[in-house]
């Protein structure tokens, strides 16, 4: 009888030693079916596992270049939804607020102003609008320029922000003209302090390429419900008191 040679890694995968393995060709009387049959399924059994671990091998291969590439596509996806993500936060923001002086604009205001109305409603409290415009301000442009003009709207601005209380709002309605809501005003002493302290900011003078520039301004004042019962009607009040106000060359005046 011949004995089978294979390499050690076949040995190891049958778990065999050489004398236990007969070649078929090898057969002889008194060889039993079921050692042939053994022989038969262990050499299958090797030619299976070498193959499944060439295909193994493979898949895994595979299986970590798509891995790699799709962290690498995962990565650069998650970039870009960083920046579409920034970019919709920004035209949100700017949606509702003036780009110039960071302000609420028109937009806003009439949004927030019509849930004021309705929360006074409830509360019987007032809300009460302040409509402002700078006077002469074209003179500013005129002697500074747009970017000089744009400097003193952003103080304007700043200092509009700075007084008031958490709740109210100031808003940039256009061109250079500002309006604040006071929401839950309670008594016309409280309405006049407000009034009094958004005089003497807008009163300081301002810096402008190391000049310092006087400005005046003109304001009106509109109550719900005794000046208008909607938003519609306290702008225009509080917007014809204003002009009123600057007809009579009284700065800062309340009407």
């Amino acid at each position: 009888m011949k004995k089978l040679n294979l390499n050690s890694g076949s040995y190891n995968f049958v778990s065999s030693q050489p004398d236990n393995l007969i070649p078929q060709s090898s057969r002889q009387e008194g060889d039993t079916d079921s050692v042939y049959a053994q022989l038969q399924h262990s050499i299958l059994e090797i030619n299976s596992l070498k193959q499944a671990l060439t295909t193994s091998q493979g898949l895994a291969n595979d299986a970590q270049e798509q891995i790699e590439s799709f962290a690498e596509t995962n990565a650069k996806l998650k970039q870009k939804l960083i920046r579409l993500a920034r970019k919709c936060a920004h035209a949100r923001h700017f949606g509702y607020h003036d780009e110039l002086t960071g302000l609420p604009n028109r937009s806003l205001l009439m949004d927030r102003l019509k849930q004021a109305i309705v929360q006074s409603a409830r509360q019987h409290k007032q809300v009460v609008l302040l409509f402002i415009d700078l006077d002469k301000f074209k003179d500013i442009n005129d002697n500074f320029g747009h970017e000089g003009g744009d400097k003193i709207l952003q103080q304007v601005a700043g200092r509009l922000s700075a007084c008031l209380r958490y709740g109210d709002t100031a808003s940039r309605y256009g061109g250079d003209e500002f309006v604040i809501m006071l929401p839950e005003m309670e008594g016309h002493e409280n309405i006049a302090v407000v009034k009094e302290k958004i005089r003497a900011t807008l009163s300081a003078a301002y810096e402008l390429d190391g000049q310092a520039i006087e400005l005046s301004a003109s304001m009106g004042s509109a109550v719900y419900r005794n000046d208008g019962q909607d938003c519609s009607d306290l702008i225009k009040q509080a917007d014809a008191a204003m002009y009123l106000a600057k007809a009579y060359s009284v700065p800062i005046r309340s009407v």
